[in-house]
């Protein structure tokens, strides 16, 4: 076991194992006899959360970890070689890019039972972010031993400083600058240098740009990529200008049909006015007639009474009359 095997395994576990298992992979190379890969495998640092999600994605969904990279690639290629159309196009399917490998992380972490804040997710997405814009950023992600987020705005290289641990490209790494943890190789690792093998080595003399050309090429990379951004801001312009208007017609269309209910509304609310001053009116006309119809009532009674008792007399009248024929 050398460093970077024990860094790939260490960086390999669940946030809640790791210093349990570095201190048994400290353990491990003591009993081997190995004291100063020890200390150094003592040393790794605990990756943040987002890190840790995105070791996860290259452990466990490596497709995830290359989807991200080969976007990077084409997108830096159209961008690189003034394609302005594949420029644009790639960098309306950026996002879609982003967001698929985002939730990938999210799902994973959940799966492993390490749930991502929202601050991880947003870090994971801007680590992407960076290893799309960047080569040396790309390479850092496939490691599977990030240590934490990274940062980028496509100006300008991605500073990988302490964001990888173990030093050193590999089988599995594509070269990563400023790695962390830059350290010769533990002592009993069998890996000795081509110096202290007493073997010469070659060397290539290379021609040295002066100040001013390093300087101009710079600008003009600077310049590049700033036209490069230009376009897509305008291309994001455009699209977002398209999506306003059709918001805007949208709006529009809904503040019409809320002026037409409004309208109508008002209009049954004066309707319900008059019913009501309508219904008052026959309620008192009501009240009148009832009143009305209880003194005709009365006097129904009392006529009824008179008549009754003037029938009485009459009939009286005619039965003298009948006796006196």
């Amino acid at each position: 076991m050398d460093l970077r095997d024990a860094a790939q395994e260490l960086y390999a576990v669940i946030p809640r194992d790791f210093t349990a298992k570095r201190t048994a992979l400290v353990r491990q190379a003591k009993d081997a006899g190995e004291k100063d890969l020890a200390k150094d495998i003592g040393g790794l640092p605990k990756p943040a959360a987002g890190a840790w999600a995105i070791n996860m994605l290259s452990v466990h969904k490596p497709e995830v970890i290359d989807g991200v990279v080969r976007f990077g690639v084409s997108l830096r290629t159209a961008q690189e070689e003034g394609d302005a159309e594949a420029f644009r196009e790639l960098g309306q399917q950026r996002q879609g890019q982003l967001s698929a490998a985002v939730h990938a992380a999210r799902d994973l972490a959940a799966e492993l039972g390490a749930p991502l804040s929202p601050a991880a997710g947003t870090d994971v997405e801007q680590t992407f972010r960076a290893a799309m814009a960047d080569a040396g950023a790309a390479a850092a992600i496939g490691t599977g031993r990030l240590v934490r987020g990274l940062s980028g705005s496509g100006f300008e290289s991605v500073d990988l400083t302490g964001a990888v641990a173990v030093p050193g490209p590999g089988p599995d790494d594509n070269a990563v600058p400023g790695q962390a943890g830059t350290k010769p190789a533990a002592k009993g690792s069998g890996r000795k240098s081509a110096t202290s093998r007493g073997e010469s080595q070659p060397t290539t003399s290379l021609p040295k740009k002066s100040s001013r050309e390093e300087a101009t090429s710079l600008a003009d990379r600077r310049a590049a990529k700033q036209e490069a951004a230009l376009r897509e801001a305008r291309s994001e312009f455009e699209a977002a200008d398209i999506e306003a208007k059709e918001a805007e017609a949208a709006a529009s269309s809904a503040w019409e049909v809320v002026n037409n209910l409004s309208v109508r509304r008002t209009g049954v609310k004066s309707d319900i006015e008059e019913a009501r001053k309508h219904l008052a009116a026959l309620e008192a006309e009501l009240i009148g007639l009832t009143r009305d119809s209880e003194a005709a009532e009365s006097d129904k009674k009392l006529a009824v009474r008179e008549a009754t008792l003037k029938r009485r007399a009459a009939d009286q009248a005619q039965r003298r009359v009948d006796r006196l024929d």
